[in-house]
């Protein structure tokens, strides 16, 4: 998860009417877990604003959104100075907006007593949202041609082109995945596996699981991924 804590100073008289135009801003930002808008009790002109996002990445997008830049063109007039301001990385908590708009909120724990971890998270849970389910993903293009036959690497750029085209198709992205599966023809070339899915998966990992299989449905695969996200 990503937050964001930041003080913002209303012109004088206007603290009230600066939260309204920014409350009017957050009806729908995919990827919003949390948004508290609050006065300052100690300066009649300051607000503190709370955020909680899935990732950077939705917060980013979000001020993209029309709804948002029109509340930041009314509010811009009103906003005397900003004050102190922090980014965060939250653990999680109660009342985020889950539990009101159905956005997921996704935790990920290694806990002391497991081994750590290579590029994916032992335990991930997951709370509200919207269940995405991706069949397993093959080096096939989009005209059903095999790619990078007897190259493992290529086929893996492949699988995670198409896993990425799969996740973005439902609304998601490798950010949500909350578990992963990989089936491999030779699992000692995992670390080809690895280092390509290290560009995919850059912060919020995924549980995950390693098979090694005698063969897949095709002779040329040598490697599939299934996926499951919450968004």
């Amino acid at each position: 998860m990503y937050g964001l804590i930041g003080k913002m100073v209303a012109t004088p008289g206007n603290r009230d009417a600066l939260a309204a135009i920014i409350l009017s801003g957050t009806g729908s930002m995919p990827g919003c877990l949390s948004y508290v808008v609050a006065r300052d009790p100690r300066d009649g002109n300051a607000l503190w604003i709370t955020e909680v996002w899935d990732s950077a990445d939705s917060h980013k997008a979000s001020l993209s959104l029309p709804g948002v830049k029109e509340a930041i063109t009314k509010a811009r007039p009103l906003i005397a100075s900003f004050g102190d301001s922090v980014q965060s990385e939250p653990i999680g908590g109660y009342g985020l907006m889950s539990t009101q708009t159905g956005a997921a909120v996704i935790e990920r724990m290694n806990p002391q007593g497991l081994s750590t971890p290579t590029g994916y998270s032992h335990i991930v849970s997951a709370r509200g949202g919207r269940t995405v389910y991706i069949a397993g993903q093959v080096a096939l293009d989009a005209q059903g041609r095999v790619v990078g036959v007897g190259d493992l690497a290529a086929q893996t750029r492949q699988v995670f082109a198409n896993l990425d085209v799969a996740l973005k198709a439902a609304g998601a992205s490798f950010a949500n995945v909350v578990k992963a599966n990989y089936y491999m023809r030779e699992a000692a070339q995992v670390a080809v596996v690895r280092d390509i899915r290290s560009k995919f998966f850059t912060k919020e990992l995924p549980a995950s699981t390693l098979v090694e299989v005698p063969r897949l449905a095709n002779p040329d695969f040598l490697i599939e991924i299934e996926v499951i996200a919450v968004v």
